[in-house]
């Protein structure tokens, strides 16, 4: 470990403002179209191509351009090409590439960034900010996580495969917290033997669902509902429920409340799905890189009244509403948790 003086602790300030500065010069390349005109043009484009190209003013991405040669984010030739660095065309270029990072980097900018210059008041009062409930807040919010069903295709499922010889089979499938629906239309398009039933308390995201539902003609295998999990009335309908990335957004009020209807809504014998951020339980794992996403989620979510749950209250109030049987399985190096459980 290195030594610690002032001089090293100036450097790791430092580095985070340069991590804080990069941020918004990629939210800001974005914005103005670089990613996507450098991921259409591999070879590079000088400054005045790309200033024609995108309408901006010439000298103005210059000094994007260097800075972004400087953050190690483009490459240069010596013919004044600028060009993305390799990999980063996935990343930062393909809008449509599972691996694009854009969305996170708008949110981190434009909602979070914004929720933090007024999260002092919240701090003092408890109060949760309202930003977080705008619909702002929730398109931004989807958009990172459009490809969650990815991680059960390629990540959960291949290591679970009973359930997934369930859903060809046939059966019938609950997603609390659905969002706008990315996941159990993705679901849908991908079982097609199986019906699906989405609810959410987020009238937007059910507004956005329906439409896509409608394009893709599933209505008669898929329907969502505005709805929160508290107020969920089914009683022995299903065959598995999930809760994806939703168990530490609900209100810590009803969060009990909502387990048990999971419990109910289930079939004897059936399984429930959670996929969430792991939280760590003692001070000394808030270093652990393993619970890297989770401690920086429930920073910027504290002002939502999000509150994370550690392994041990997860499991907690699984058992408390009868649930057995409770498996974790990590994915993405700690991205996340993989929790299953049986009535």
């Amino acid at each position: 470990m290195e030594e610690l003086n002032a001089k090293t602790q100036m450097a790791k300030i430092r580095n985070f403002e340069r991590g804080f500065m990069a941020t918004h010069l990629i939210n800001l390349g974005a914005r103005l179209g670089i990613f996507e005109a450098l991921n259409e043009n591999k070879e590079g484009l000088t400054i005045p191509v790309l200033a024609s190209k995108l309408g901006i003013y010439e000298p103005y991405l210059k000094i994007w351009c260097q800075t972004a040669y400087h953050f190690e984010i483009l490459d240069g030739d010596e013919k004044g090409r600028f060009m993305l660095q390799p990999y980063l065309d996935e990343i930062l270029g393909d809008k449509n590439h599972f691996r694009n990072y854009l969305a996170n980097i708008a949110m981190d900018v434009d909602i979070i960034g914004d929720g933090f210059t007024k999260s002092a008041g919240a701090f003092r009062t408890g109060n949760p900010l309202p930003i977080y409930n705008s619909p702002d807040f929730s398109e931004l919010v989807y958009e990172p996580t459009k490809n969650i069903a990815l991680a059960f295709l390629f990540m959960i499922f291949p290591k679970n495969k009973h359930l997934k010889q369930r859903l060809e089979q046939g059966i019938r499938f609950l997603d609390i917290g659905c969002g706008d629906g990315s996941l159990v239309i993705q679901l849908a398009q991908a079982f097609g033997n199986t019906t699906f039933v989405g609810i959410g308390p987020d009238a937007n995201g059910i507004k956005s669902a329906r439409s896509t539902i409608s394009k893709l003609e599933l209505e008669g295998r898929l329907s969502v509902e505005h709805l929160g999990g508290e107020k969920l009335s089914y009683k022995d309908e299903f065959d598995m429920v999930s809760m994806v990335v939703t168990l530490h957004e609900i209100p810590p009020a009803a969060r009990q409340k909502v387990v048990e209807n999971a419990y109910h809504a289930l079939k004897q014998d059936g399984c429930l799905l959670v996929l969430d951020f792991p939280y760590p339980g003692q001070l000394e794992d808030f270093r652990n890189p393993m619970y890297n996403y989770g401690i920086l989620d429930q920073f910027y979510e504290i002002c939502a009244n999000c509150v994370h749950l550690t392994n041990e209250q997860q499991d907690e109030i699984l058992s408390a509403a009868g649930f057995k049987n409770i498996q974790r399985m990590p994915i993405g190096k700690g991205m996340f948790d993989f929790i299953s459980a049986t009535k």
